[in-house]
C-alpha cells in the first residue's frame, strides 16, 4: 500500500495544497469547516507525518540525534524512554552507533553534519568533546552524557562522588566501553577489561577484592562464581539504569540505580533551556533490615481513608514476615479524624496520621519528637521541613504529601476548531490556564461555546457545600494575586483590594462550572475521569485513578497551589517507640517506596518518580515534586504563632458558600469573614508550642 501524501489529503477534501498544508502545521486564516474536512480526511486516510522528510525542508528540524557505541542491555532503557518521550513531543530519534570505534565515531559525527537536526546527544564518546563540537559547527543543543566533566560543553553528569567511600581496596573496576563508560571516572589503575579472563585472574590473585561493574548479567555471573569456590570476602558493586526490586537483604551485592528516564527528561528539558550541567543522583537500592532492640509484635496505626491506607495495607505482610510485626491498620475519614483529635481517643494508638494542616497545631501535643535513629531519612528529606520540624525539631515525616496541580483534557486543548474559536475570541493561543483570570475567561468560553467538538464537556468542577474544601478552591487564588493573611494585635485580615478581585473572579467562576455536592473530592475526579469537564484542580494524592494517556499536567493557575497529604509520627503515650522506630525505618527504605509508588502512593524518594514505568502510569508524582516548591498552607503567622489552619479554612468557606448562596457583594463577604475570623480569634491563634485541643 503506498504511502498517503498531503496531496491525497487534498484530493479527498477537495482543498488545495497549501490549505492542507496550513491545517497539519496549524498555520493561517482557515475556515473552521476547512479544518474540519482536512481533519477528517487525515484520519480517513490513515495520515502519518514523515517526520524525517520534514526535518530536510524545515529550518527548525524535528529530528534527534543519539551516538554511542552500541545498542545493548546497558544502553536500552536510555533508547527507549528518550525515544517515548521525544515521541510525545512530536520528535524523532536517530541512533548512530560507534561500535567504540574512532572511525565510525568520526564518521557519524560526519554524516549528522550533513543533515539537520534539532539536537545532538553523545555517549562514551571517544573523540575529545571540543573536537567534536568543532567538527559540527559548535551547536547549541549539543550534550553530553556521562560521569566525567567535560569542559565547556552541555552534558548531563551523572554523580558517582557519594559512592566511592563504599570501595575498599584491592577494588577493581570493570570497563564498560560498549555502555555509558562510567568506569571512566575511575582511577585508570583500578580498571580491568571485562574478559572473564582476566576476571578470574583477579578473583584467584585477590579473593577478598570488590569487583564493580555496570552490567547486572555480569554482577550475578561474579556472586556465582564466588558462590561456587566458596569465596564469601568477594564483594560486588553493581552500578545500573536496571530497577532491580527484591524483598530480601543482600550482604555480598551492593546495588546503586541512577534513573535512565531522569536522563532521557533532562536531555529533553535542555532542548529548550539552556542548562549547561544537569546532575543525575546515584542512591544505594538494596532492601534494608534494621538492627532491632526489645521489640513489640504489635503496633496499633491510625490513618485517614484515602487510597494510600490500602496501598500500605498491602505491604504490611511483608512488616510482619521481616519483623514479626502485627499492624492493626485503622483508618478514619475526615470528619471521624477531626472528632477523634477533640477526644483523648488518639492516645490509644501508637503512630498516628496527621494532616499537614493539623501539623503546627497538634504536632507536640499529639508527637514524641524523632530520636537520633532517622538521622539517614532526615538528610534526604532535606527539602521537606515543613513536614517534618517543629520550632527546629523534628517530629514526624512526611506520609503520602501532596499538591494542588491542574489536569486538562488534551482532546480540548489540542483541537483545532476549539484553539481557532478561543484565538478569535481572546486574541491569544489556546492554553492550559495560567492565571485566575485566564482560568475564568477559558471556562466561560468553553461554556458558552457550542460546537460539535466541545461534546458535552463543562469547563471545571467545584465543591458545592463544604467550607473546608471551597477554602481549597478559593485562597491558592487569592495568594497568587499577591494577597496576604495579616495578623497585628490580635487581629487577622484579608487585604480588602485582592479579596474582592479574587471574589468576584470565584463567582464567576462558579456561575459557568459544574457544581458538586458531594463532600469530597472524589467526586471532581471522577467528573475528569468521565470525560464531564476539561480541567481539574486536584491533590495530587487523589488522581492515581485517571489516565495518563488523556490529560496533560500544568501547575494550578496562578502557581502557589495548596499544600496537602500528611505526616506520620510516634503518639508521645506509646510504650512501644522502638517497634514505631522500625516501622518507620522499614517505611522509609527505597524498596518499600518503590512498591508504594508503583501503587500510586508517595512516601518521598529521590529520583522514584521518574522510573519509566512509576512516570507512565502516575505522570503527576513526578510533576509534583516542582510544585512543593510554590506550594502554601498557612499554619503559622509569625514566629511563635501558630495557625489553627483548618478552622481558619472552614471559617472562610463558610462565608464565601453563604456569599455565593445570598448573592452577597464581595465587600459584605469580606466584612462577613473579618467577623468571624474576629469572634473565633481565641479558637484559631496559638501563641504556645504546644497548640490547642478545640476543633
Amino acid at each position: 500500500m503506498s504511502k498517503v501524501t498531503i496531496t491525497d489529503i487534498a484530493k479527498e477534501a477537495h482543498v488545495s495544497l497549501g490549505t492542507v498544508s496550513n491545517v497539519l502545521n496549524h498555520r493561517g486564516n482557515v475556515k473552521v469547516d476547512t479544518i474540519r474536512k482536512v481533519e477528517q480526511a487525515a484520519a480517513k486516510l490513515n495520515y502519518v507525518r514523515d517526520t524525517t522528510a520534514l526535518a530536510i525542508r524545515q529550518k527548525n528540524s524535528t529530528q534527534v540525534a543519539l551516538v554511542m557505541p552500541r545498542l545493548n542491555d546497558n544502553t536500552n532503557d536510555l533508547y527507549a524512554n528518550l525515544y517515548h518521550e521525544l515521541k510525545n513531543l512530536g520528535f524523532s530519534l536517530k541512533l548512530f552507533e560507534t561500535n567504540n570505534d574512532l572511525q565510525t565515531e568520526e564518521n557519524c559525527y560526519n554524516q549528522i553534519r550533513r543533515e539537520n537536526y534539532y539536537g545532538i546527544f553523545v555517549i562514551n564518546n571517544l573523540i575529545a568533546s571540543k573536537k567534536i563540537a568543532r567538527q559540527l559547527d559548535e551547536p547549541q543543543n549539543l550534550i553530553f552524557i556521562g560521569a566525567t566533566t567535560h569542559s565547556n560543553v552541555r552534558q548531563v553528569l551523572i554523580d558517582l562522588n557519594s559512592i566511592k567511600t563504599n570501595f575498599t581496596d584491592p577494588t577493581f573496576i570493570i570497563k564498560d566501553d560498549f555502555g555509558l563508560g562510567l568506569y571512566h571516572f575511575f582511577a585508570e589503575d583500578n580498571c580491568i577489561n571485562d574478559s572473564m579472563n582476566e576476571i578470574y585472574q583477579q578473583i584467584n590473585d585477590y579473593p577478598n577484592a570488590t569487583f564493580v561493574t555496570f552490567n547486572s548479567k555480569l554482577a550475578n555471573r561474579i556472586q556465582s562464581i564466588a558462590k561456587t569456590f566458596n569465596l564469601v570476602t568477594i564483594k560486588v558493586v553493581l552500578i545500573t539504569v536496571k530497577n532491580i526490586v527484591s524483598f530480601n537483604p543482600e550482604s555480598q551485592k551492593t546495588v546503586f540505580h541512577y534513573s535512565a528516564n531522569k536522563i532521557a527528561l533532562s536531555l529533553v528539558d535542555m532542548l529548550s533551556i539552556s542548562t549547561r550541567t544537569t546532575n543525575i543522583d546515584i542512591y544505594q537500592t538494596n532492601y534494608q533490615t534494621f538492627a532491632t532492640k526489645k521489640i513489640d509484635t504489635s503496633l496499633k496505626l491510625l490513618l485517614l481513608e484515602t487510597p494510600f491506607s490500602q496501598i500500605l495495607k498491602n505491604l504490611l505482610p511483608d512488616l510482619k514476615n521481616k519483623y514479626g510485626i502485627d499492624v492493626d491498620l485503622v483508618t478514619k475519614d475526615f470528619s471521624e479524624m477531626r472528632t477523634l483529635l477533640t477526644s483523648d481517643d488518639w492516645k490509644k494508638y501508637d503512630l498516628i496520621r496527621l494532616d499537614i494542616s493539623d501539623f503546627n497545631w497538634f504536632g507536640k501535643k499529639i508527637f514524641k519528637p524523632l530520636t537520633a535513629d532517622f538521622g539517614r531519612e532526615l538528610t534526604k528529606l532535606n527539602n521537606w521541613q515543613q513536614y517534618i520540624y517543629l520550632e527546629k525539631a523534628p517530629y514526624a515525616l512526611p506520609l503520602d504529601p501532596s499538591v494542588q496541580m491542574m489536569l486538562y483534557q488534551t482532546e480540548i486543548f489540542n483541537n483545532a476548531i476549539i484553539q481557532k474559536q478561543y484565538s478569535e475570541k481572546f486574541g491569544r493561543e489556546l492554553v492550559p490556564p495560567t492565571t485566575y483570570q485566564e482560568l475564568v475567561d477559558f471556562s466561560t468560553f468553553l461554556e458558552e461555546t457550542s460546537i460539535p467538538e466541545i461534546k458535552n464537556y463543562h469547563p471545571i468542577s467545584l465543591i458545592d457545600d463544604q467550607g473546608v474544601l471551597i477554602a481549597s478552591e478559593f485562597l491558592p487564588y487569592y495568594y497568587s494575586l499577591g494577597g496576604q493573611i495579616d495578623y497585628t494585635d490580635k487581629v487577622l485580615k484579608f487585604d480588602s483590594k485582592i479579596f474582592i478581585k479574587t471574589y468576584e473572579l470565584y463567582r464567576k467562576l462558579r456561575s459557568v462550572s459544574m457544581i458538586e455536592s458531594k463532600n469530597w473530592w472524589n467526586s471532581e475526579v471522577d467528573d475528569f475521569k468521565n470525560q464531564g469537564t476539561a480541567l481539574l484542580v486536584g491533590f495530587s494524592n487523589h488522581l492515581n485513578n485517571v489516565d495518563p494517556t488523556k490529560y496533560g499536567i500544568a501547575p494550578i493557575p496562578g502557581n502557589k497551589p495548596a499544600l496537602g497529604g500528611g505526616v506520620i509520627g510516634i503518639n508521645k503515650y506509646s510504650k512501644k517507640t522502638d517497634t514505631g522506630i522500625i516501622f518507620l525505618k522499614w517505611l522509609y527504605q527505597y524498596q518499600i517506596q518503590h512498591e508504594i509508588a508503583l501503587m500510586g502512593g508517595d512516601v518521598p524518594a529521590t529520583d522514584l518518580f521518574f522510573e519509566r514505568e512509576i512516570y507512565e502510569q502516575f505522570p503527576f508524582l513526578s510533576h509534583s515534586i516542582k510544585l512543593y516548591q510554590t506550594g502554601v498552607r498557612k499554619t503559622t503567622l509569625t514566629t511563635g504563632v501558630n495557625l489553627y489552619t483548618l478552622l481558619f479554612e472552614k471559617l472562610v468557606g463558610t462565608e464565601i458558600k453563604n456569599g455565593i448562596k445570598n448573592n452577597f457583594d464581595a465587600t459584605t463577604v469580606l466584612i462577613n469573614i473579618n467577623t468571624s475570623l474576629l469572634q473565633n480569634v481565641e479558637q484559631l491563634i496559638s501563641e504556645s508550642s504546644s497548640g490547642a485541643s478545640n476543633l
